[in-house]
């Protein structure tokens, strides 16, 4: 009994609990009346908000003072509060179920604003004005009044920018092919110009310019029909980036046309500034030639051919010259491609391409290296665009025989000319050729009347046919570009950069040392002079790592296509140096430069040089000679140094950089600087390079031996050293008089 009393008091007590919670009146039992839900906006953009966005995140909290808030239900309509379609909020199905406190969303920005200057450009900026509204929805279904917000999104149009074919000078009406092929590519700014994302979609027109340039910037409605369907930027079939004009359409030669391409982005903004820099070419149709075609080979030189019909490139080289080809050719100017390549040696029958050495493909760029013994043979090369258009290159080889018959040639590249020689300043012609004539004559078998070559009588360098007459040459040159060969001969020109037209002369020296001949190079070597002629202008600020700084563009070490020029392949130079020349920006944060300074006092052997230190008759100093150096004269110790000089692989700028030299330069003579506190005291002068010494020309008599180069001219020295420098050298040619 006191079981069953206990149990109907509990259910009694449980009974109590459920009726509390079915209304706030336990003792009456009357149920309350629902109250209506609240929301609040918690964070949001505002109306007075300027930012350029069309990502939008609004949160919100919702309260229910008699249950709880089940969901909420939100809305965006376009326009403000006063000016929106009350139909775009009438009715359930206008309202989005959400369950959480916060929601982010993309709107269009689609109507255009203004014009805006950001990162020194105009950019179109679009807008639209919404409305957000959001409601609680209780746990009983009641709403809330809507709370709701008013933002104005904003974004700055999309740009599609044309970078094929290229257009050298914007502005300018281009004359490209009968078919044409565009290429583009997007850009959508989400907030500022440098932060951006790929366009959403693009659009492009074709019009023939009744309309001009100023119908797409100010009446855009005229040429509305014109432009073709959006197409995803992104298609599968690089529809989007891409198109061929002239395929499905007959363009018309020597016809104005104007092709534009328009972007549109995520936000439904599109470009609206029509540009020819941008997103413009004007274009007249023709028939072009064909693709420009460029050759390289090293040490010869390079060609260019345009057409079937371009005159014959030709060359002269000695006998088994490794000859190797490469080439590249572009049709971009006209809005074509490069299809396929072929090459043949000696081909007999053009349309057969069994007679080619290869079949046409886009992967045959260069040719394996061919040698040669006798005769005269031609190189075909044929390049072919997308259109079928072919350009045909033909260089044709001569075969020089080896004849190397003769010890000693010197070419007199340095002109002075007849005057009163006063000061010294430098030697006058006569007496420049004697000093030479003299020590040429120290060779066996040397000739003044044939074993001298005149540059400046020529107006041009010897001829290939003439050098390889020569086991053994010296080269004498002034430092003024205008009044020598020199800088034509070793000028490097990568084969990235191949000129306009071929040039005339190549660099046969280069050629001729790798054969086996001998060099003695030297001559004033202040500002330009010197081995800095392998650089063009621009390029020769120093010092400089000619490995890395061939060009002025280099940055870092990042391009080291200056292994290939004659300084560092041939001669084994790291560095270069003036002691009076065109010194680089910030430099003297460094180190302190003058002429006073860097101007050499006299110069000494190296003798911790392993090759130098055989040379055990070679004089331990190098002093100028007595007669420049008197008072009065140009070069008085007191009044100045001697600065006509280049310097190579300077200790300080090689520490610096952390570079070291080459196994194959070998420091002959030092200089002992003006100032010894000069950044170049202790700098090579003077110096053997030995990357060709074991090599033996393919004629008789012929020996293997260093090359050798100064970078000062002799002439100012003292006669005796000087004499003596020359017997070590004719010496290691085998070809000194007894």
């Amino acid at each position: 009994m006191h079981r069953l009393i206990v149990i109907i008091a509990i259910i009694a007590w449980l009974s109590l609990l459920v009726c509390t919670g079915c209304s706030e009146d336990v003792y009456l039992g009357e149920k309350k009346e629902n109250q209506q839900p609240t929301v609040r906006l918690m964070f949001g953009p505002s109306e007075e908000d300027t930012r350029i966005y069309y990502q939008v995140h609004f949160y919100w909290m919702g309260h229910d003072v008699d249950g709880a808030v089940e969901y909420y239900e939100y809305v965006i309509a376009e326009g403000d509060p006063i000016g929106f379609n009350t139909e775009d909020t009438t009715g359930p199905d206008k309202w989005d179920k959400i369950f959480r406190t916060d929601t982010t969303f993309m709107v269009h920005a689609d109507e255009y604003d203004s014009l805006v200057i950001m990162d020194y450009r105009w950019y179109s900026l679009y807008s639209k004005t919404y409305t957000f509204f959001i409601r609680a929805v209780d746990d009983r279904g009641m709403r809330s009044e809507p709370a709701y917000q008013s933002f104005t999104a904003r974004t700055l149009a999309p740009s599609a920018i044309l970078e094929f074919p290229r257009n050298p000078h914007p502005g300018h009406i281009q004359s490209l092919n009968l078919i044409v092929l565009f290429k583009w590519y997007g850009k959508d700014p989400i907030d500022s110009p440098w932060n951006y994302q790929d366009v959403d979609s693009i659009r492009y027109l074709l019009y023939t310019d009744a309309f001009g340039l100023d119908t797409l910037n100010n009446h855009p409605e005229r040429v509305e029909d014109l432009w073709s369907p959006w197409i995803w930027y992104q298609h599968p079939d690089d529809s989007g980036k891409e198109t061929i004009i002239g395929d499905d359409e007959i363009l018309e030669s020597d016809q104005l046309y104007t092709f534009a391409v328009q972007a549109k982005d995520e936000a439904g903004a599109v470009s609206s500034i029509f540009d020819e820099k941008v997103n413009v070419r004007r274009f007249i149709p023709q028939q072009h030639s064909g693709p420009v075609l460029d050759v390289a080979a090293p040490y010869l030189g390079n060609f260019r051919f345009i057409g079937t019909d371009f005159p014959l490139g030709r060359i002269k080289t000695m006998i088994g010259f490794p000859l190797k080809f490469s080439w590249r050719a572009s049709a971009s100017h006209y809005g074509g491609i490069i299809s396929s390549y072929r090459y043949g040696w000696d081909v007999e029958d053009l349309s057969n391409p069994l007679d080619w050495d290869v079949l046409a493909s886009p992967f045959h760029t260069a040719a394996p290296t061919k040698k040669y013994f006798f005769g005269i043979h031609t190189l075909y090369i044929e390049a072919v665009d997308n259109y079928g258009t072919a350009t045909l290159g033909q260089i044709e080889v001569s075969i020089i025989p080896f004849a190397m018959n003769r010890n000693l040639l010197w070419i007199d590249d340095f002109h002075s000319g007849e005057f009163q020689q006063d000061d010294y300043a430098m030697p006058t012609e006569s007496e420049h050729d004697q000093f030479w004539i003299n020590i040429c004559k120290r060779a066996e078998e040397f000739d003044p009347f044939t074993d001298v070559f005149d540059c400046s009588e020529s107006n041009s360098p010897p001829d290939m046919e003439h050098v390889f007459k020569y086991k053994n040459i010296i080269w004498t040159y002034a430092s003024d570009a205008r009044t020598n060969v020199w800088d034509d001969i070793v000028l490097f020109t990568r084969e990235e950069v191949i000129g306009g037209t071929p040039r005339s002369v190549f660099n046969y020296l280069a050629a001729y040392m790798k054969s086996g001949g001998h060099l003695w190079t030297l001559g004033k070597s202040d500002r330009s002079g010197g081995l800095a002629a392998v650089l063009y202008a621009l390029a020769q600020k120093f010092p400089v790592n000619v490995r890395c700084e061939v060009f002025m563009n280099a940055v870092g070490c990042e391009d080291t296509v200056g292994v290939h020029c004659m300084a560092y392949r041939d001669y084994c130079v790291h560095v270069l140096d003036k002691a009076q020349g065109f010194h680089r920006d910030g430099l003297d944060a460094l180190v302190d430069r003058s002429v006073d300074m860097d101007a050499l006092s006299y110069g000494y052997k190296d003798s911790f040089d392993p090759v130098t230190s055989e040379h055990q008759n070679l004089p331990e100093k190098l002093n100028l000679w007595e007669t420049v150096t008197q008072q009065g004269k140009y070069f008085y110790p007191k009044d100045r140094g001697f600065h006509y000089i280049e310097v190579y692989d300077p200790e300080y700028w090689m520490q610096l950089q952390g570079i070291t030299s080459q196994s194959c330069f070998h420091p002959m003579y030092r200089m002992r600087s003006r100032n010894t506190r000069s950044c170049l005291n202790d700098a090579t002068i003077a110096f053997w390079t030995t990357k060709y010494a074991d090599i033996v020309a393919e004629a008789p008599d012929c020996v293997a031996a260093a090359s050798v180069h100064f970078g000062l001219p002799l002439w100012f020295f003292d006669r005796e050293e000087v004499n003596a420098i020359a017997d070590v050298i004719f010496t290691e040619w085998h070809i000194k008089a007894d």
